[in-house]
């Protein structure tokens, strides 16, 4: 079953993008899965001020060591991250997999 807020850290993302790197008023105008950096969507500090922006908006804890393109490079590789670092973060009996179906 999809999860009603499957997409906010997708439209989130691409909102950031849009005002806070590209300061386009028209929105992020590219499909989930360009290359960012390829595609020269952002540059090296885009992907600085990207990793503070996952902090303060998601509470993720972003590490040096996983600033890199398979986490970076896309709003779905983005996104990806965030669910990953959320769902590790939360205690085992709150993971959708660990509750008992009826």
């Amino acid at each position: 079953m999809e999860n009603t807020n499957d997409h906010l850290i997708e439209t989130a993302i691409r909102g950031f993008i849009a005002t806070d790197l590209l300061y386009s008023e028209e929105g992020f105008t590219h499909g989930d899965d360009v290359s960012l950096l390829r595609e020269r969507i952002i540059d090296s500090l885009g992907v600085v001020e990207l990793a503070a922006f996952l902090v303060r908006r998601f509470g993720v804890r972003v590490e040096q060591s996983e600033v890199r393109p398979e986490n970076f490079d896309s709003v779905a590789r983005l996104a990806a991250f965030v669910r990953r670092k959320q769902g590790a973060a939360r205690p085992e009996s709150a993971r959708p997999e660990a509750v008992p179906q009826a």
